[in-house]
């Protein structure tokens, strides 16, 4: 384990270098590889418990305004906090479970956002099969996020999961 120390300008720079990282293209391949049968499976999750319908956006400046507040809320924000910077202060503090720890905070955040914000998200963020669902989502996140080495694979796939979702299969909007 690289020296560290557990301090926050170990976690910072982690989470910053992250950041700055772009993969290579067979990193890419890879992160997409692993990430698009575990969407699927999430896609027949949702659909089997009744929260993925097929019911697409078309009015353009809904469509236009979504993707553009998805990049930052959630994609971006999500994994700065969750693949990042908690990921990145967790390996200072057990490296072996940091990403079950890092994704069990990221599937405990959904229901949080659901009790303290309320609806449109509480009736998709409280039931057992989206958390079950979120759990996937956030180990194979983790898990590329650690052999890409770079922030950015996990940013672009949670974007277009969520793109994917609101906009075409009956995802809740803000």
């Amino acid at each position: 384990m690289p020296e560290q120390g557990g301090n926050m300008a170990y976690t910072l720079t982690q989470t910053w270098l992250a950041l700055k990282a772009w993969p290579e293209m067979k990193r890419w391949r890879s992160a997409f590889g692993l990430a698009v049968p575990t969407l699927l499976f999430i896609a027949g999750i949702g659909y089997l418990s009744g929260w993925i319908t097929f019911a697409p956006v078309s009015d353009a400046a809904t469509i236009f305004t979504a993707v553009g507040i998805l990049f930052f809320l959630p994609a971006l924000f999500e994994e700065l906090v969750f693949r990042g910077f908690l990921l990145a202060w967790l390996t200072t503090k057990t490296a072996r479970w940091s990403a079950w720890i890092s994704t069990l905070l990221f599937v405990l955040w959904h229901p949080l956002q659901a009790l303290t914000i309320g609806p449109p998200w509480a009736s998709v963020f409280l039931q057992p099969s989206f958390l079950f669902a979120t759990f996937l989502l956030g180990i194979i996140l983790s898990h590329i996020r650690i052999v890409s080495g770079s922030l950015w694979p996990v940013v672009m796939i949670h974007w277009f999961a969520a793109v994917v979702w609101k906009l075409v299969l009956g995802g809740p909007f803000y």
